[in-house]
């Protein structure tokens, strides 16, 4: 198996530090519409609660450096791309 169950609850109170140097960090979110481990509900909640400068929507599971590894590359290629453009 490649893909195990982990430990979702660790990750239940994480936060993330606001400020100067966090507004710095570009930020790239990749929705995966097929997800089963996060709701759309919850993708949009993180999209909100820290936008980002681009937000791409990949027809994948949660996983999708297995299921769609190509078309993953291709958005992260372009969110290279943006950023390098961007400083």
């Amino acid at each position: 198996m490649l893909v195990r169950p982990g430990p979702l609850r660790a990750f239940a109170g994480l936060r993330f530090t606001e400020g100067a140097d966090a507004e710095s960090v570009p930020r790239v979110y990749i929705k995966t519409m097929q997800d089963r481990v996060l709701k759309r509900e919850q993708h949009e909640a993180m999209v909100k609660r820290w936008p980002p400068s681009l937000v791409f929507a990949l027809e994948s599971d949660h996983n999708p450096f297995f299921s769609t590894p190509t078309h993953l590359f291709a958005f992260l290629l372009i969110a290279v791309a943006f950023v390098v453009a961007a400083t």
